[in-house]
This record gives structure tokens, sequence and C-alpha cells, in this order.
């Protein structure tokens, strides 16, 4: 394969999937800054992993692949594939995180496989106000890309600017979210849907809890109102 045309964005991924020779832990801490939390770091175990992570971090894309290019020792022909690299004409217009979007597809689509989460008995009844039960969020119907469309986009709409509440319930911390605004100072609805990442993120390691999580958070600050909604779009 010679000239730009012929090199595709996910062949290029691909050559350092199979040609990469160094320890995934020298590339992680080669590309820390890109990567950009402790959290982050924690939930990379293999290439792919780094790179699904770049990716959802906007640092590597179609139109920026050099993260591919450090991490390129000693494979000359992905160095030669990556010279001769043309991104394509239509990336420069796209205003979303395309490869965020389908990872979260597919991983809300996972978690709805999962048990629901069984309040625990105590050990002696004791005389108290009933616990309301954990509502059931991962027993409907395969999670479909439009159920996780809507979920996002009827909190990212509607939870306004008072979103830091969200934020405070689900346990992210204040100077996270100043760097959420510092990012986006214009773009309310990026702000929200960088929150929702990050809380996701949070749950790497145990992604079941996620939209308990969420639908908690939602409760704790006063937003029952989309509580109640993403409750209805999951049951249907």
């Amino acid at each position: 394969m010679t000239g730009g045309n012929h090199w595709s964005y996910d062949i290029l991924k691909q050559m350092v999937i199979e040609g990469c020779t160094v320890d995934v832990e020298e590339l992680k801490a080669m590309l820390a800054d890109e990567i950009g939390s402790q959290r982050r770091l924690d939930c990379i175990r293999s290439i792919e992993d780094l790179i699904d992570c770049l990716e959802r971090a906007d640092e590597l894309a179609e139109d920026n692949v050099e993260p591919l290019r450090r991490m390129s020792i000693n494979q000359p022909k992905l160095i030669e594939a990556l010279n001769g690299y043309t991104p394509p004409e239509n990336v420069r217009d796209r205003t979303v995180n395309m490869y965020q979007e389908i990872r979260l597809a597919e991983e809300l689509r996972q978690q709805l496989r999962i048990a629901p989460v069984q309040m625990a008995h105590p050990a002696v009844s004791v005389a108290a106000a009933p616990t309301p039960a954990i509502q059931n969020y991962t027993t409907p119907a395969a999670f479909t890309d439009r159920k996780r469309t809507a979920v996002f986009k009827k909190i990212s709409e509607e939870l306004g600017r008072y979103w830091r509440r969200l934020g405070r319930s689900a346990g992210i911390g204040e100077g996270t979210m100043d760097n959420i605004e510092e990012r986006y100072p214009h773009d309310l609805k990026s702000q929200i849907l960088r929150l929702l990442q990050l809380v996701e993120e949070d749950d790497c390691h145990d992604p079941k809890h996620f939209l308990v999580r969420l639908c908690r958070a939602l409760g704790d600050c006063g937003r029952n109102d989309l509580r109640k909604n993403v409750e209805r779009i999951m049951s249907h």
C-alpha cells in the first residue's frame, strides 16, 4: 500500500495493536498527559484499552493521529503509513465524538444484562420506616442505541445550568468540574455530557453500577423528574 488515500484510520490503529512491542505500562507513562487522570490510567490494561481511552478523551481521532505516531516505536511500516495518511475530508465538520458515542452505547447495552441490585436485609428487625426499593434499571429488553441516545439527550437538554449539583451528588470533585467549564466555557450541553462520561469512568471496574449511581444522583440533587424519565426510557 502506498499513498495517503489507501491508509485508513482503522488500519493505522490495527497496525499499532498488532505490531506494538512496547509494554502497555510504558506507553501509559508516555501518554499520561493525554490520558489525563489516575482513574483512566488504572482502567487501561491493553493497547486496545489505551486507544479506547484516548478516543474517548478526544486526544486521538481521524484528524489527530499524533498519539499513534508516539506509539510507533520500532515499527517502520507504521511510521511510513502515518506519513502517508490523509484524514477524510468531512472529519473536520464533525461536532460529536463518535468513538465515545459508540462505546457508550455498547457499554450501556451490556449493563442491562446484569442482575438488579438487591437491598441487604438487616440482621435484627427494628422498627423503622421501610427503605424504598431500588428501581430495577437492568432488566428491560436489550438496550438500543436509540434508548442510549434518549437518556443522554434528555439529561443534557433538561438538567440545566445547575449541572454541578448532579456532579456533587455523583461524587465528582469541584476541581474536575472546573476543568469541564474551562474546556467548554459556552457549551452547557457539552459540559453535561462530559460530566456523564466522568461519572461512568469512575465505575470502569464495575460498570453495572453506572446506571444505578446516575439515577441515585439525579434523585439526590432534586431532579426526580429526570430520574423518572431515565427509568421510563430504560423500562420500555
